[in-house]
């Protein structure tokens, strides 16, 4: 009876994976994916290859910014639409140039035409062809400025940003500044101050502004999303998203192919940004207190191959004065988005409150541990017999359990039998025989339930969190955030599964007492190869040396049970 306890909470854990994809299209916290695009396609969407061109400084013009009426939007609190009239005209026509700006992290160019971030690249990151991973696609944009009033919007990407510098080059440890300065007209000029770091990947940005209204509102907007940075377009579809985190709650914009849709609130804002699988694009206000608009847009419509997610966030100018922030270009890597101190790290999401807890702690300890044993493969392993040392005591119990209550089964058999037409009196008298014997029934289920969480955490863990991205082990295990693979024959094995299901099958074969459970023993490892098939390499190897583990645990308390039958028949020395 133990046993198929033990059997039916593996089936149970096994469903809840099963499901789990169902459950969160459900709730609408998935999108569904699309058609399975190829990489040629996907690299066909987003230019990763353009290279960067140095610009020349250009002669100061003045000028005035292009008008534009932009339509009403769905969301909940849109933000208004506006701009004065005497900036109608056509922005003065001049050729942009490109200012290069290079880290021991980054790479980005900016455009003077607009003052805007054309591209970044991030330099300890590569594409699985060996490319640096380039996170801003073609036509998308950062750091665009537009201008506010009453119902009028005017976009300000057109306009010349001047800059005295062609190139920066910023070593590490050091911090160096760009200026791009416009002047518009009647008098009112905007200076956006970039200060770039050799050590982290966020960007302090300045914006200046003199001349203005009280009645205008300045908008910095991240236009056409985040470039796909992995091998399969449907590797990064599922994590691409628009969100942010204001009023202290975290909102998402999250799209399934064919929708498009608005989302816009007002209050204080701690960031808001485009992710992707492994990285991130983020404005951080630098006084969050102070009253923001952010406005989130998506658009999945149409054959374009990228989701169109766009974010503005916005703030009520003075009449002179500045507004700081900081952009965030780089990977999801939970210690380095922590140093924010803007709860950055929310981005990564893992999971219910108390798998989160777990994960959190789990990847602390394994990033710790990553300095002494630079493999994670090696880790992984190692962690699996951690975890299973600090579980033995629970599982020991499992296993004692399932060994009263096998000698129990006779006795609970006669039970059954006494009192088969009373249910009331047999299950009376059921609980008093374990109650009498020190038996308890559910002693089996108890750490299976217990070692949940755990389990939860490193599935978030091994398949979210950059650490593992492109992280090799050993053989054909390349990368543990994906599926393994061994190609045989022109077809691709997933062997970690198949080698789980063996030990699961083994694992199970071994504590099995009632031969009526023999259909389960063969069923579950079954299931769990198509449970198992497409996670991470990471998590199938940890589950596969953890049925290893306990297989060793269960021989040695085999042969425990035997040197403790031979004494008992030997008896006390006499």
């Amino acid at each position: 009876m133990e046993d198929k306890r033990t059997l039916f909470a593996f089936l149970a854990i096994g469903l809840i994976f099963l499901l789990l994809p169902y459950y969160n299209e459900w709730m609408g916290l998935n999108p569904t994916p699309l058609e399975e695009p190829t990489l040629e396609q996907a690299l066909q969407a987003q230019d990763k290859s353009a290279e960067p061109v140095e610009g020349q400084p250009l002669p100061e013009l003045k000028q005035t910014p292009k008008l534009v009426q932009q339509p009403q939007s769905e969301s909940t609190s849109p933000i208004p639409h506006l701009l004065t009239r005497e900036i109608s005209e056509a922005a003065t026509s001049f050729t942009p140039n490109e200012i290069v700006v290079r880290t021991p992290l980054q790479e980005l160019v900016l455009s003077t035409e607009g003052g805007v971030i054309t591209s970044c690249k991030l330099l300890k990151y590569n594409y699985i062809d060996e490319d640096v991973v380039e996170l801003i696609p073609r036509g998308g944009m950062g750091l665009g400025v537009y201008l506010q009033q009453a119902n009028e919007r005017v976009d300000l990407s057109s306009i010349e940003f001047s800059s005295s510098q062609s190139n920066l080059r910023v070593e590490a440890g050091e911090e160096r500044s760009i200026s791009l300065f416009a002047e518009l007209d009647g008098g009112r000029r905007l200076e956006k101050v970039l200060t770039f770091y050799g050590d982290r990947y966020g960007v302090d940005l300045e914006l200046r502004y003199e001349g203005f209204d009280d009645d205008t509102e300045a908008i910095l907007a991240w236009e056409n999303g985040i470039a796909f940075t992995e091998r399969e377009p449907d590797i990064d579809l599922p994590e691409t998203r628009a969100f942010a985190y204001i009023n202290e709650e975290r909102v998402e914009l999250l799209l399934d192919d064919g929708e498009a849709e608005t989302w816009s609130d007002k209050g204080a804002l701690k960031w808001a940004g485009i992710r992707n699988k492994y990285f991130l694009i983020s404005y951080i206000p630098s006084d969050s207190e102070q009253r923001t608009s952010v406005f989130l847009s998506g658009d999945r419509q149409g054959t374009r191959l990228l989701p169109d997610y766009s974010i503005q966030v916005g703030r009520r100018l003075e009449r002179s004065g500045s507004w700081k922030s900081t952009v965030y270009l780089g990977p999801l890597d939970y210690d380095e988005l922590i140093d924010y101190n803007a709860e950055l790290e929310q981005t990564i999401d893992f999971g219910w409150p108390i798998v989160s807890q777990v994960s959190r702690v789990l990847l602390i300890l394994l990033i710790a541990a990553h300095q002494y044993i630079p493999n994670y493969g090696w880790l992984i392993i190692l962690f699996a017999l951690v975890i299973k040392i600090i579980v033995y005591p629970l599982t020991h119990k499992t296993y004692e359990s399932a060994a009263r209550m096998q000698e129990l089964q006779p006795k609970i058999t006669a039970l059954r039998e006494k009192y088969k037409n009373d249910n009331q009196r047999l299950s009376r008298e059921t609980m008093d025989l374990y109650k009498k014997e020190g038996v308890n029934p559910l002693g089996g289920c108890l750490p299976l339930l217990l070692q949940m969480p755990i389990f939860m955490s490193l599935y978030n863990l091994f398949g979210k969190t950059i650490e593992l991205r492109q992280a090799p082990f050993t053989l054909w295990i390349q990368d543990l955030s994906l599926p393994d693979e061994l190609v045989i024959a022109g077809f691709g094995l997933h062997v970690l599964p198949l080698l789980m299901s063996v030990s699961m099958f083994i694992q199970q074969k071994m504590t099995m007492k009632d031969p009526k459970q023999a259909m389960l023993v063969y069923m579950m490892p079954v299931m769990m190869i198509f449970i198992f098939w497409s996670m991470s390499a990471g998590l199938v190897l940890y589950w596969t040396i953890f049925n290893v583990l306990t297989i060793g645990q269960q021989l040695l308390v085999n042969h425990l049970k035997k040197d403790a039958a031979k004494v008992d028949s030997i008896g006390p020395p006499t």
